[in-house]
């Protein structure tokens, strides 16, 4: 089975576990902490310390991290937990330094786009055996692991995820109904609010496009989604990047830039996209479900909305979800402990608060049931989306060890060049095409010495 098909699989039974949730009588039950103490098999009596690294720090996600350590620590006081923040910005340069150095923490977030390099530096210890130990290991469904261990060079288990998510239109839905304008549901209609919600008289802009980091991963679900194409790599290992139909929609796309868009937009990460939309002066963002929370305190509820990127023309519609979670570092001194903390953190319990406080999707199937799930639309969205047969998971190659060096070196900075205008969207993407089959064609070289 190859990468897709177990990515696909795995997040249809998601799905599935949602959708049937919402006809049960499952919810949130705090365990007792009996039942707790039996969710880790390796307990220590030892006074140990842990470092544990938050990779994408910050008020909306900080507080409830802390929380969880807490927790934690109450139900193993021999274990005392340092929480280190680090900023999104800046949190695979500093894992890189601490890597180079051997001077990484015991346990850290590991973003699926992470495993592969990570893992082939040696970076991070394999639980694989911790997990076989780990007496609720059913609960993180086995095709969801699976995946995770095809990102790996040796195809063992690196990071076991916490949190699922995919990308969204954010909308201001009381603009649309005062505009006499349809949702973003298709992508004609995307294009035409975003034209006709601009509003120079109250300040307002119809989009706000994320033009600084994180902006590729953002470009890439949008494009794929536009044009319906579901590989990134062809069957003679030639990527689809470059094809027509993604040229097609990045011109429509870059067009907007200063037209239809604030100028300021082309150095925007995600705390300036979020709050252009959330100051409103944006109509409609690109995002994932993680800022749902921003966008209920800052604009309030029943004025904004979210859809899953629409279908494309083809009626395929294309998606990219992510799933972020923890990994044990090899330089830990207590990967025991390490171990106690992570499956802590992927408990029902704990994944229920805390997917509830970020506003995204659980792993933990026991979690996917409980009411916090069933009454979030966007979430009970993005299970039926993912159910729907027509529905395509894009192989994106977060495998190459590569992959995250040239979305950072290469892609960022061009991506700011097409929107000043001073490179065309075809040489952007045949540029990325290019680079990113060598880095195909060197790992795939490489797997076989």
């Amino acid at each position: 089975m190859n990468n897709k098909s177990v990515t696909m699989i795995a997040f249809t039974l998601f799905s599935c576990s949602i959708l049937l949730s919402a006809c049960g009588d499952g919810g949130n039950k705090p365990e007792s902490s009996s039942k707790s103490d039996n969710n880790v098999q390796v307990k220590s009596k030892e006074n140990v310390k842990l470092t544990f690294w938050d990779e994408n720090a910050g008020p909306d996600r900080t507080p409830y991290l802390k929380e969880l350590i807490n927790r934690f620590q109450e139900k193993n006081p021999n274990i005392t937990v340092e929480y280190v923040g680090i900023p999104n910005a800046s949190n695979k340069q500093k894992y890189d330094v601490a890597i180079s150095s051997n001077e990484t923490p015991d346990i850290g977030g590991v973003n699926a786009v992470w495993i592969s390099d990570f893992a082939a530096k040696g970076a991070l210890i394999p639980l694989d055996s911790y997990l076989d130990k780990w007496n609720e290991k059913n609960k993180i469904d086995k095709k969801l692991i699976d995946y995770n261990k095809s990102l790996a060079p040796d195809k063992k288990l690196y990071q076991i995820p916490t949190t699922m998510y995919m990308d969204v239109f954010w909308y201001r839905t009381d603009w649309i109904k005062e505009a006499g304008l349809n949702p973003p549901t298709t992508w004609n209609a995307f294009f035409s609010d975003v034209e006709k919600l601009k509003d120079t008289s109250k300040n307002r802009y119809g989009y706000s496009i994320r033009g600084g980091d994180g902006s590729i991963n953002q470009l890439t679900t949008a494009m794929y989604a536009y044009s319906g194409i579901g590989n990134y790599f062809d069957s003679n290992g030639k990527s689809t990047v470059n094809d027509p139909k993604n040229i097609e929609f990045l011109k429509r796309y870059a067009s907007l830039y200063k037209n239809f868009t604030p100028t300021s937009d082309i150095t925007n990460a995600y705390k300036e996209m979020v709050g252009t939309f959330d100051a409103g002066t944006a109509a409609i963002i690109q995002h994932n479900f993680g800022s749902y929370n921003n966008h209920l305190q800052a604009i309030g509820e029943g004025k904004f909305a979210a859809t899953i990127l629409p279908k494309s023309d083809n009626g395929k519609r294309v998606i990219s979800p992510t799933a972020n979670g923890y990994g044990i570092f090899k330089n830990s001194k207590h990967p025991d402990e390490a171990w106690q903390l992570l499956s802590f953190l992927l408990s029902n319990e704990s994944q229920t608060y805390w997917n509830e406080k970020i506003g995204q999707m659980p792993t933990n199937s026991d979690s996917l049931q409980s009411d916090y799930v069933k009454k979030v639309q966007h979430i009970q969205e993005g299970a039926q989306v993912l159910a729907d047969k027509d529905t395509v998971v894009l192989d994106v190659p977060l495998n190459l060890p590569d992959y995250s060096n040239i979305v950072k070196q290469l892609l960022e900075p061009n991506f700011q060049k097409v929107l000043a205008g001073t490179m065309t969207p075809e040489n952007f993407l045949s540029s990325w095409a290019s680079a990113i089959e060598k880095a195909k064609a060197d790992y795939d070289k490489s797997m076989k010495k």
